[in-house]
């Protein structure tokens, strides 16, 4: 934030050593939890600066050249369109991952939720986050023309990111597919045999700060039979897993150091599973769990929501 001030008031000038300060900022939220100021906002535009001054990072500015060509960000290794009844936005990451895509809709399915999947292209997030105003403006034209669910009165989504960027940058009447779970697991009481361990939840920032999407999953868990221990840093003030912002693709070392944290916070409550719904989340924690584990001696394992009502369901 003194940055911020420096810059608005011209006592210090955009340098590399500044877009290096900025391009380690988590964009969690959690400093805005605690804070008056909208710092989300803030550190957002001082990227955007930093893009405008030609400090880009050329790792950002290649990930924002091959949505702005391709319309994805990543491979899409699965291209599930299905005629169903509710519109279903898969996004850039579930697309890539064609096993954990598979567990979901068939989760959806057996809870008579059948989605509706036509094509789509990358909401954008990750080219506005790292500074690239004027692209997104083109990004968010793009993916006008290609998805047509507009008209739908409801929209579930997989990506907690994509979720929060349909709502507030699209203004589309989205909902995580993971409250859809929960609303009719309501109605579906006994239809989940027990799975009877004891487990961590981590709340990945957008799908639990940012949205407020916080007692779904745990209610979930207690229909599952699992004993739910919270970690310290819980809900609101959750910590980060150390992927967001585009930090894991400047500096994967940082990511991997704050992912460790956040086992260590696991491990300090006694429970060697850490849960949760986030494609980000799940393999950042996971890859800091195997490096942990090495280190003091305990694994921890991540695993998807997802991935436990695929075991739990009939």
């Amino acid at each position: 934030m003194l940055v911020g001030r420096g810059l608005i008031e011209k006592t210090i000038s955009p340098s590399v050593e500044m877009a290096q300060i900025l391009d380690r900022c988590l964009l969690c939220g959690l400093c805005q939890a605690r804070c008056a100021l909208h710092n989300l906002d803030i550190i957002t535009s001082m990227r955007r600066e930093m893009v405008l001054e030609g400090f880009a990072t050329p790792v950002h500015r290649e990930n924002v050249e091959r949505i702005l060509e391709e319309g994805h960000l990543l491979d899409a290794k699965a291209a599930p369109e299905r005629e169903g009844q509710i519109p279903l936005y898969v996004g850039c990451v579930y697309r890539s991952k064609p096993r954990e895509l598979a567990t979901a809709l068939s989760v959806l399915e057996r809870l008579d939720i059948h989605p509706l999947i036509a094509d789509e292209t990358c909401c954008g997030y990750i080219v506005e986050a790292t500074g690239f105003g004027k692209e997104f403006d083109v990004v968010q034209e793009q993916f006008k023309k290609t998805y047509q669910q507009f008209s739908a009165p409801e929209i579930l989504t997989l990506c907690p990111t994509c979720t929060i960027t349909l709502k507030e940058k699209y203004g589309l009447p989205v909902k995580h597919a993971i409250i859809a779970v929960a609303e009719q697991l309501r109605e579906k009481r006994g239809a989940v045999k027990s799975l009877g361990f004891r487990a961590t939840y981590h709340d990945p920032c957008h799908l639990g700060r940012m949205l407020g999407v916080f007692e779904e999953p745990r209610e979930i868990l207690g229909q599952l039979g699992i004993q739910l221990v919270e970690m310290e840093n819980n809900r609101y003030f959750s910590t980060c897993c150390g992927g967001g912002g585009g930090v894991n693709a400047v500096d994967p070392d940082l990511s991997i150091e704050i992912a460790k944290n956040r086992v260590r916070d696991a491990i300090r409550v006694g429970v060697d599973i850490i849960t949760t719904v986030c494609p980000t989340c799940e393999p950042t924690l996971l890859r800091a769990a195997s490096r942990l584990a090495g280190e003091v001696g305990t694994f921890v394992d991540v695993q998807s929501l997802w991935d436990l009502l695929d075991r739990a369901l009939e």
